[in-house]
């Protein structure tokens, strides 16, 4: 399609009949199927998603396809035991962490079905010059970065799946890249974590209730901000 020209000097596949759900400060949400909307986005520094990975009703041979449409220069890729082999052979591999998500406490510890999972994978791709991890790196418990699912005085925006900001911050921050694309954004968190480090974002979310509470949390953000700034 007939383009103008991005940074760089490439043309800009951004579509402009695609109307975004919510766009301010420089963080942009799209309605949709990413594999819809990614063809019409210009290309973007770094990815961190969280995509569907097998819980019931997840699609995860349409997040395997979405996510193989995208060229990127580094990535961070959430997935669980079910779905990790999946994941993690998905082109330009360059490691991956373990998240310890929650603790072995309360009903985890008194579950009579066997062993409990109680960590996620996050695999690596890309460019390892602008991945400032080290290979099979533990991310441990510590506050502020257990799942919310997990935490019972965590603040929950009521996605089933959400991953706490703090966390998502800390990945951030050790990925090299001024616009950030999550293509399974969900409640946002991702786009919160990015909005806090002055970075530019895109998130894609297929269901509207999401959407919302994705552009709420984003609006609240910059409330917060905007007072401690006057209060300072």
């Amino acid at each position: 399609m007939a383009g103008n020209v991005c940074a760089g000097g490439f043309p800009s596949r951004r579509d402009p009949r695609m109307k975004p759900y919510y766009e301010s400060g420089g963080i942009t949400i799209y309605r949709g199927d990413c594999r819809d909307v990614l063809p019409t986005l210009d290309p973007m520094d770094l990815v961190l998603t969280d995509p569907p990975y097998g819980l019931p009703g997840e699609d995860v041979g349409a997040a395997l396809e979405g996510l193989r449409m995208i060229t990127w220069g580094c990535a961070g890729v959430f997935s669980d035991w079910r779905n990790s082999h999946l994941f993690g052979a998905l082109p330009g591999k360059a490691g991956e962490l373990a998240w310890e998500y929650g603790w072995i406490s309360g009903g985890r510890a008194r579950a009579k079905s066997g062993a409990m999972p109680t960590h996620n994978t996050i695999h690596l791709f890309g460019d390892t010059t602008r991945l400032h991890f080290i290979t099979g790196s533990i991310i441990h418990r510590q506050p502020g970065f257990s799942s919310p699912r997990q935490c019972s005085f965590a603040k929950k925006t009521g996605h089933p799946f959400e991953k706490p900001v703090p966390l998502l911050k800390w990945l951030l921050a050790k990925m090299d890249g001024d616009s950030v694309l999550d293509p399974f954004c969900g409640s946002g968190s991702s786009l919160v974590a990015a909005q806090s480090l002055g970075r530019k974002a895109v998130g894609i979310e297929i269901e509207e209730k999401y959407c919302e509470i994705a552009a709420r949390r984003l609006d609240q953000e910059v409330l917060d901000l905007g007072l401690v700034a006057f209060l300072g």
